[in-house]
């Protein structure tokens, strides 16, 4: 793949600083995580002005170098800039569990393609969702089935094992919140599915809790009053 130049739909990731003019950036693709160099980013009369950012689907043209470097982006055409998300502060900071997630656990390959599609597709679902408890619960039960780990609560409540031969009781209520999360209005049920999902990620899945303990806390007291209006 070195030395092709590489044509590809992208979602950004995540934006690091290179130099006092130029960005690192990191994109989720359908063939999996890839990071640019883009020289020049952020000078006045740079062609890249304006072009990508967080959440952002773009199409992208890079210069493929060799493995573990940054490769270099040659062109940047913004296809979906949620600029809807830009008002919406708990919309956002979901928008950041969701990339971190997939910048964590996204495989590399042809078997990326469902995860990309699954962060476009959880994205758009975003700006002014009154139940964004329910969007985060939604994409972390959808990551566990790409991860192959659901972890199979029947409908009527029950538990599901934890590594260790160890189990965790689930009610009837967080239960049927999880068959369906996005259509859960009772707050209650919503934070039990919270908590059953959380204990879960913490038993099979190696990240890091404060990023959803962060989203899940701002979800949570937005999407409360959401649900009081609606």
């Amino acid at each position: 793949m070195a030395g092709e130049t590489v044509k590809t739909e992208a979602t950004c990731l995540r934006i690091s600083p290179w130099s006092r003019t130029s960005h690192v950036v990191s994109w989720l693709t359908p063939s999996g995580r890839v990071a640019t160099l883009v020289k020049g980013a952020v000078r006045p009369k740079s062609a890249f002005l304006g072009q990508y950012d967080l959440n952002y689907t773009c199409e992208i043209v890079y210069y493929a170098r060799a493995r573990g470097d940054a490769h270099a982006l040659r062109e940047c055409f913004p296809l979906e800039r949620r600029d809807d998300l830009r008002g919406d502060y708990a919309a956002l900071a979901v928008a950041s569990y969701f990339r971190a997630l997939a910048d964590e656990l996204a495989p590399q390959g042809p078997d990326c393609r469902d995860w990309h599609d699954l962060v476009v597709r959880s994205l758009d679902a975003l700006p002014g969702a009154a139940n964004l408890v329910g969007e985060l619960l939604a994409f972390e039960l959808e990551v566990l089935k790409l991860m192959g780990l659901w972890p199979g609560v029947a409908p009527e409540g029950g538990s599901f094992a934890l590594r260790g031969e160890r189990r965790f009781d689930v009610s009837a209520a967080a239960a049927k919140c999880l068959a369906a999360p996005r259509n859960e209005k009772n707050f209650a049920s919503l934070l039990d599915a919270a908590r059953a999902i959380g204990v879960f990620y913490a038993f099979h899945v190696d990240v890091a809790p404060e990023a959803r303990r962060l989203a899940l806390q701002i979800a949570a007291k937005t999407t409360q009053e959401r649900l009081r209006t609606t």
